[in-house]
């Protein structure tokens, strides 16, 4: 039972009484009179019986301590005032007098740097990047030459760009098609502006557009041509790399006019740096970008949708929402990446999605209205996506460190969401943007079997469909970086990183299961059946089951080792295409050391699964031989089976060397053919799969099929 009013014990006396005071003896304040008065008969001239200690009213050590703290209070508040009066000290020792405006008007202009200098305290004390105390006399504020913009900067910098590369706009023609390309894939996925508007900021930048361009058009056309130029580059250096360069530093020019605090324009211009930023991890850093981005959103008020008696007019309100969701799906996306928390919670933002009312569609043979209308189905796929790898991450990584009991009916029931999200994507989509969405799909399986807090050792089921889901995705962003750059979707630094951690989980499970994996059984579903005796209770919560193991395809082998094999030799193809892509080659070489292991143990049960495959064919061969009857030979064709005259066993005796007949034995024999017994299997005998995965070099190492 909780006391809401607790006794206080008091360890000693406040006060010793008047009799103990006056004779200097200990006094143990005990009621109604002390030990020392009782055992000299002076209870009656105990001070502890006077009305001021009378029963009632005792000596009160809370009302002792309150004196104390008000007193120091007390003393608090002076100090104060006297340090408010002597910050500025004169080499003389007095104190200058405090000059007072007499102009006490507001200036907007110095309104403004306040507010803007307020905005870089709370962004620089959100980030932990700097220390800056606005209390200190050696922070001058806008004194310097600092500002929001360059704030920003500096902070997501990691290399800085070259000066004097900016490239000039290049001509219309040239600039369309990279336009054109932005507004299919990233825009498709991040609506952050409309098509009408690029193409009237496209349009301003040239003479023939008769209008003066913005900061903001200068910004938007450069950094969606950095964008779309760094999309088609093969390598960190080549042409197109170099064009992204010069655009991106043309558009920093205008920073200062754009990227300013209480803007939704600014947020747009930070959405597209941290896009640029996951195609150029060198210069930027997405994860500081997106957070700059999100604060600045959250600072306006986006994350809450404003109540219906705002009467917010509809396009605006769907700006909003656009702009909250492209943030969101950005910030949900390199959290999952870089294994960081999410710069604001799911239950902190209440945003409708956006694209709620009609959306007129193109009519058909119109081909000119699909340039200006941006069709929602990939953006509203893509918003829905983040929402459940949101939830699914915040429950098993981010909601606590104890793990659960039994975790898999809840990872299940997050796989069936995954798949559920998969299964009602818009049959309209093109078909990059479903390759991106297959590879997140397959990714996000990986992700949600693997091991961590609430679930830190795996099923073997689990284990068994990691290890498909792994080869799938290897498969599939192999077919995918093997095309051509206009038929595939724009991969980031984010798939990098992303094919690292599936390989580095492929190897690990494989590592840790060997056996059970590539010998356990069969790949088809060894899902658990229920029986049922009764029928089921309609309001009892279904409990779903696990899935089934996804079958291989046909057209690869169905060897477990070669599958593997191929995957691994994969993994590394990719790291090392990407690796040249974004200039971190050494993730290859990482992939490489860690999974050389687990290649030489596949090496050895390859060539253990050939030494028994040799060892049954000659067994064959040799009861094959045993079985036949002895082949004589006579002038009558039907009184012995017919021997081919080619065989060893009869070249001697018959006349016959070769298959042709000698002149000087005139028997003449019907060619019949006998299989010839082997001192070894050849590669014939071998799976082509097998011969093509396994190569070795002359000093006996593994080529895994990279150099």
């Amino acid at each position: 039972m909780v006391l809401h009013t607790p006794l206080l014990r008091v360890s000693r006396p406040v006060a010793a009484c008047s009799r103990c005071r006056s004779a200097k003896v200990k006094c143990d304040g005990k009621l109604p009179a002390c030990t020392a008065c009782e055992k000299a008969n002076k209870a009656a001239e105990c001070s502890s019986t006077n009305d001021q200690f009378a029963k009632g009213k005792e000596r009160s050590y809370v009302a002792t301590l309150e004196t104390k703290v008000e007193n120091l209070e007390r003393k608090l508040l002076e100090t104060q005032a006297r340090r408010k009066s002597s910050i500025a000290m004169m080499d003389a020792g007095f104190i200058t007098p405090r000059r007072i405006s007499v102009d006490r008007r507001p200036n907007d202009r110095r309104a403004a740097r306040r507010k803007e200098a307020s905005d870089i305290d709370d962004l620089v004390s959100d980030f932990g990047f700097l220390a800056v105390s606005a209390t200190a006399r050696d922070f001058y504020g806008f004194t310097s030459t600092m500002s929001y913009a360059k704030l920003i900067l500096s902070a997501s910098t990691k290399e800085p760009l070259a000066t004097g590369i900016t490239k000039v706009l290049p001509p219309r023609h040239e600039a369309s098609p990279l336009i054109e390309r932005a507004l299919t894939t990233m825009l498709a996925l991040l609506p952050i502006v409309e098509p009408a508007s690029l193409y009237t900021s496209l349009a301003a930048l040239y003479p023939e557009g008769g209008c003066k361009p913005t900061a903001f058009d200068n910004w938007l056309v450069r950094m969606i041509l950095a964008i779309a130029s760094l999309a088609r580059s093969e390598s960190r250096g080549d042409g197109s790399y170099l064009d992204a360069i010069g655009h991106v530093s043309a558009a920093l020019e205008f920073s200062e006019q754009v990227l300013h605090p209480g803007s939704v324009q600014s947020i747009q211009a930070l959405i597209l740096l941290v896009v640029y930023a996951t195609l150029d991890p060198h210069h930027f850093d997405s994860w500081t970008l997106i957070g700059a981005a999100s604060r600045a959103m959250v600072d306006l008020g986006i994350h809450q949708d404003p109540s219906k008696s705002a009467n917010m007019p509809k396009a605006k309100l769907e700006f909003r929402r656009r702009v909250f969701y492209c943030v969101y799906a950005l910030d949900r996306s390199t959290s999952l990446v870089q294994t960081r928390a999410f710069s604001f919670s799911d239950d902190s933002a209440h945003v409708a999605l956006p694209f709620s009312g009609e959306i007129t569609t193109p009519k058909q043979g119109s081909g000119k209205a699909r340039t200006w209308l941006q069709a929602p189905e990939t953006a509203l796929d893509l918003f829905r996506l983040r929402q459940i790898q949101s939830r699914w991450y915040t429950t098993l990584f981010q909601s606590g460190r104890a793990p659960w009991q039994d975790p898999y009916p809840k990872i299940w029931e997050i796989y069936q969401e995954m798949t559920t999200w998969y299964a009602n994507l818009s049959k309209t989509l093109a078909q990059p943007n479903q390759d991106y969405f297959e590879l997140e799909l397959l990714y996000s399986y990986v992700y949600i079997l693997s091991p961590g807090p609430r679930c830190p050792r795996i099923s073997d089921h689990a284990q068994r469909l990691i290890f498909e889901h792994c080869i799938a995705y290897a498969n599939k962003i192999t077919q995918l970086t093997t095309n051509n750059t206009a038929f595939r979707p724009m991969l980031t630094f984010y798939d990098a990183m992303r094919v690292y951690m599936t390989g580095r989980q492929f190897v690990d499970v494989l590592s840790r299961n060997l056996a059970t994996l590539l010998d356990g059984g069969s790949q088809s579903s060894n899902t658990p059946t229920i029986k049922m005796d009764s029928e089921p209770d309609p309001l009892a919560k279904v409990e779903i089951q696990p899935p089934p193991i996804p079958s291989a395809p046909q057209a690869t082998s169905s060897d477990p080792i070669t599958r593997a094999v191929n995957a691994i030799n994969d993994f590394t193809a990719i790291l090392s295409s990407l690796g040249n892509r974004f200039g971190y080659i050494s993730w290859r070489d990482r992939f490489q050391r860690e999974s050389a292991p687990l290649l030489a143990q596949l090496f050895r049960r390859s060539q253990g699964q050939v030494q028994a495959q040799q060892q049954q064919a000659q067994q064959q061969q040799q009861q094959q031989r045993m079985d036949t009857p002895f082949a004589g030979w006579n002038m009558t064709q039907s009184t012995f089976p017919q021997v081919s005259p080619s065989h060893p066993a009869f070249a001697a005796n018959t006349g016959y060397v070769g298959g042709q007949r000698d002149q000087s034995n005139g028997a003449a024999f019907t060619d019949y053919s006998f299989p010839q017994a082997t001192s070894g299997a050849t590669s014939g005998d071998m799976d082509p799969a097998t011969l093509m995965a396994w190569e070795t070099l002359p000093g006996g190492f593994l080529n895994a099929r990279f150099n």
